[in-house]
């Protein structure tokens, strides 16, 4: 799954950035986590594995979509929403694997774009 030529970003009034906009600090220490833990999914994702129960590859791609959420970004929402629609009907794992990775990568980008910008932008 490719997210060339869309345009992913943190939306304004999502969860990252009401919290920034309250706290620019609080919002710069939580896009540190949520790259630390998106990082770690990806690291722990097993759903190319044909030992991994089915409830268990679901729940990775619902934590993944939780990690997501903060974002706001709907293309990459849908992408976790498609993720788990292919899933449900049994996907070659290692197409699933890459589109997880795909999915938390893009995520990754989005929020350290946002911390970047947080980072540049504070008051003086």
């Amino acid at each position: 799954m490719e997210f060339s030529g869309i345009n992913l970003a943190v939306l304004p009034d999502s969860q990252l950035d009401t919290l920034a906009n309250l706290n620019r600090a609080a919002g710069i220490q939580y896009a540190d986590s949520l790259v630390k833990e998106l990082e770690q999914a990806i690291v722990r994702c097993t759903i190319d594995d044909a030992m991994t129960p089915v409830a268990a590859g679901f729940e990775q791609i619902h934590a993944l979509k939780n990690m997501v959420i903060p974002t706001g970004s709907e293309a990459l929402l849908d992408a976790c929403a498609k993720l788990k629609a292919s899933a449900g009907s049994m996907a070659h794992g290692a197409e699933l694997r890459a589109t997880f990775t795909a999915i938390a990568q893009a995520a990754q980008r989005v929020i350290e774009a946002y911390r970047s910008r947080l980072v540049v932008e504070q008051p003086v």
